[in-house]
């Protein structure tokens, strides 16, 4: 669909790149949303200020204690109280880390619902910042992010699942078609900081190819954070540089089907071990 018309688009397969699986969702194949009991992780907005005294205490822990003041003082839909404020080199201007919904879905309502509510939490955390964060009496707001950032929606059901226990057990497998380094994430609680995941050792996993083909539609690949993943994997595959990884092998993957009338996995990772991936 573009601003004129609705139209189709023929192709021997398909890579879904959206975050949301919004090809995959369109067009009837299996996804699902968010944990066992259908909650996923929370989406952040962040925002920048200026006016920063930046030799002050940023910490997360002066950040709690002002939000915690902010709330005494009644201070309205200030949600997160653990959050980051992150200084920029070379600048007074810092970026905050703190407005959070949980999202219940992804329609044109509650995308404008949650967009409208975390821009405007961004407008009290300033109010709290000044009255109760020092260094930060005289900041003001320079811009809020142009959307707000999912960190977990739709996911597709692929022809196998990566699980937790591959992810912290760092599994190694023949039919990999790419690594993950980074440890499960968790961002479940609005008021909370997130749950990190110990990883013994450092080491990498793998993620195998039937993770990027969907389970009931045979030439669609998905990538990035659509990974077929348990929600506690997924808290860790969504990352961008797996983002790259999928990306890179659903792209070759697709080709490949498209081009040689299917995708056996090792023709994927010859493919991609010519293009310098590691495998």
């Amino acid at each position: 669909m573009d601003d004129e018309r609705e139209f189709t688009v023929g192709a021997k397969a398909f890579v879904d790149a959206t975050g949301d699986a919004n090809l995959a969702h369109m067009a009837g194949a299996a996804t699902i949303w968010g944990d066992e009991d259908g909650q996923v992780m929370a989406a952040t907005l962040p925002f920048r200020l200026c006016g920063v005294d930046i030799t002050q205490d940023m910490t997360p822990a002066a950040v709690e204690r002002a939000v915690k003041k902010g709330k005494e003082a009644g201070i309205p839909h200030l949600t997160r109280e653990k959050g980051f404020v992150q200084k920029i080199t070379g600048s007074q201007e810092v970026l905050v880390l703190l407005p959070s919904v949980i999202p219940n879905g992804l329609t044109a309502e509650e995308l404008t619902k949650m967009e409208k509510f975390t821009r405007g939490q961004a407008l009290y955390y300033v109010e709290a910042f000044r009255r109760f964060m020092p260094g930060m009496e005289h900041c003001e707001l320079t811009m809020i992010g142009p959307s707000i950032g999912f960190r977990e929606t739709r996911r597709l059901v692929g022809r196998a699942m990566l699980t937790a226990d591959d992810v912290l057990q760092r599994t190694k497998r023949a039919d990999s078609i790419g690594r993950g380094g980074w440890k499960p994430e968790i961002h479940k609680s609005l008021n909370e900081a997130a749950v990190y995941c110990d990883v013994p050792g450092a080491s990498y996993y793998d993620i195998p190819l039937d993770c990027l083909r969907s389970v009931d539609t045979d030439n669609l690949y998905g990538c990035g954070r659509l990974l077929s993943a348990d929600s506690q994997a997924m808290a860790a595959s969504r990352v961008m540089g797996t983002c790259f990884v999928t990306g890179q092998a659903a792209g070759v993957a697709a080709a490949i089907q498209a081009l040689e009338g299917e995708a056996p996995v090792e023709r994927v990772r010859e493919e991609l071990t010519l293009q310098g991936a590691l495998v």
